[in-house]
């Protein structure tokens, strides 16, 4: 039998998430908690589903097929991410803002990967030390250089937040620096908004392009005090893209 294609594939290692959630399954003990993936559960294990999703899933079922959406996704719900995220901002960024719908957080960071690597070519993203895993592969995956730079002072138990200033004084005019808009994965550590407005006046001197993942709206202060970094950083910032995601707020992990 001669080989073919697929029988030259290597078995890829697991993921490092996920592969903790078979860990956990595969653990013979019932006092057991997983605490590996970001998924909510009640007490008996079980991840509950909102009320208002229930509510508009009953609407969808029987609302009839209307074809494909346009290329930048359903007009309506990207004007609710738009009131969402800019609220009152809306009309003094008018002129600057551009919106397309993506399949989750995880698919909104490729296409910002793929869309940069056309526009930045070989500059860097850099990423904080330490972030969600998947940060580095998806940005790799697009052919970008990634970069750290240190988030976390495991000595002090804090924010390093001179290492973060000092790594944007490091970088090239252009790069990319990936930001946590709240509830930093995996630390919970997020800098205080007396510290956010150095850190965007830094990205708007050094001339260096804010990536905002924003996938925790709502779970650190509230819906709108969340808001409050990501409108300082467009205060002072030309240009930023800001990956939200409803995973999380809204319990929607497929």
């Amino acid at each position: 039998m001669t080989a073919t294609s697929f029988s030259r594939l290597a078995v890829l290692p697991p993921d490092p998430i996920l592969g903790l959630t078979e860990a956990f399954r595969a653990e013979p003990r019932d006092d057991k908690i997983n605490l590996s993936v970001g998924v909510y559960q009640d007490g008996d294990g079980r991840t509950p589903r909102l009320k208002c999703v229930g509510v508009v899933e009953g609407r969808l079922v029987g609302k009839p097929q209307s074809g494909y959406l346009p290329i930048t996704g359903d007009a309506e719900f990207l004007a609710c991410v738009r009131g969402l995220l800019f609220g009152g901002q809306t009309a003094s960024h008018a002129d600057r803002l551009t919106m397309l719908q993506a399949p989750g957080g995880t698919g909104a960071l490729r296409i910002a990967g793929d869309f940069l690597r056309r526009t930045i070519g070989d500059g860097s993203i850099w990423i904080s030390s330490p972030t969600w895993p998947n940060h580095r592969g998806v940005f790799e995956a697009s052919g970008h250089v990634v970069a750290e730079y240190p988030y976390w002072d495991a000595a002090a138990k804090r924010l390093d937040f001179a290492g973060v200033l000092q790594a944007m004084d490091d970088a090239a005019t252009g790069d990319v620096f990936v930001l946590h808009g709240c509830c930093h994965n995996p630390t919970g550590v997020d800098p205080t908004l007396e510290q956010w407005r150095p850190i965007a006046a830094k990205l708007a001197s050094r001339g260096l392009l804010p990536l905002i993942d924003f996938a925790y709206q709502g779970f650190a202060e509230g819906l709108t005090e969340d808001l409050a970094p990501l409108h300082a950083i467009l205060e002072a910032c030309p240009e930023a893209i800001v990956c939200s995601s409803y995973s999380k707020n809204f319990g929607l992990y497929n």
